[in-house]
């Protein structure tokens, strides 16, 4: 069969390994005053902070709707058998169920699978490796959307957050939160937990390197209990954290090398949410138990 993979642009992939594969992309849209941009199309990470810096106008996004999906997946369906499309965790935004609408109202059930990514970022893009891979080894639909079920229980991103400005402008944490973070430097380190955004823990410093430290100690000890698949890529994603990969970097390739460690460049989605030197890693384990 000829399959297609669509993802939402707030997948991250790098493009060292994203020339290997073909797949879609369906760009989410960032708002900024009263202007629009189709993300990673007309607007990226760089353009949004140097507009905030420039204006002070906090930026927004929003989800494709049914309408949107409903002419996308139009200009695709003709030209192969299958379609996946895996998009943003349903737990986070609309696109997901907006995709399960689309889909109904286009009587296309037996022809556009709509995956539960249950996670975004680079998080998003290990799931999609797993997806394409599949799809190269031939394997039925059947197959393809159970593997891709089981990788979702896996995958494991966690970011540490420099600046709550973009949290709590964006509604997103207190105004107490925010004051108590930026008076005693406190950086949250976000997880997603079966597909939800959840703080996993405070770290307090000048920058983001002791929640890094965290996270990077966490890795370890999957590491140890042999629970990292190491047949995936490690991902970096980030925002202009030039700082926050390089220590990643350098504590991570010391134990499992160089070949396998890419950065990524988070998407404008993830910045208008999180905002400068965001950071954090990405990977893919064996079992979701909990590193002990």
């Amino acid at each position: 069969m000829k399959y297609r993979l669509i993802v939402d642009s707030s997948c991250d992939l790098p493009k060292e390994i994203i020339g290997d594969y073909e797949f879609t992309t369906a760009p989410l849209i960032v708002q900024i005053g009263e202007k629009t941009f189709k993300d990673r199309i007309e607007i990226n990470s760089s353009d949004i902070l140097a507009e905030y810096d420039k204006t002070g106008i906090l930026p927004k996004t929003s989800a494709l709707n049914v309408g949107d999906l409903i002419s996308f997946f139009t200009l695709e369906i003709n030209r192969y058998d299958h379609i996946f499309f895996m998009p943003i965790s349903s737990k986070i935004s609309s696109v997901y169920n907006n995709a399960l609408l689309a889909v109904k109202e286009m009587n296309a059930e037996d022809k556009i699978t709509v995956l539960d990514s249950k996670s975004l970022s680079s998080g998003s893009g290990l799931l999609a490796l797993g997806i394409l891979e599949d799809m190269k080894a031939e394997l039925s639909v059947d197959d393809i959307i159970k593997n891709h079920n089981a990788r979702a229980e896996v995958v494991k991103i966690s970011f540490v957050i420099d600046t709550m400005t973009f949290l709590y402008k964006g509604g997103r944490c207190s105004g107490m939160s925010y004051f108590i973070g930026n008076k005693f430097h406190i950086h949250p380190i976000i997880q997603l937990d079966d597909g939800k955004m959840s703080v996993h823990k405070l770290t307090r410093g000048k920058d983001v390197t002791k929640g890094l430290s965290v996270i990077v100690d966490e890795f370890k000890k999957d590491l140890q209990n042999d629970n990292v698949d190491l047949s995936f890529p490690i991902l970096f994603p980030n925002v202009e954290s030039e700082s926050g990969t390089k220590f990643l970097k350098h504590e991570l390739s010391k134990i499992v090398g160089e070949k396998i460690i890419f950065v990524t460049n988070a998407s404008g989605i993830i910045c208008c949410h999180c905002g400068r030197n965001t950071c954090g890693l990405a990977y893919m384990r064996k079992t979701n138990s909990a590193s002990k």
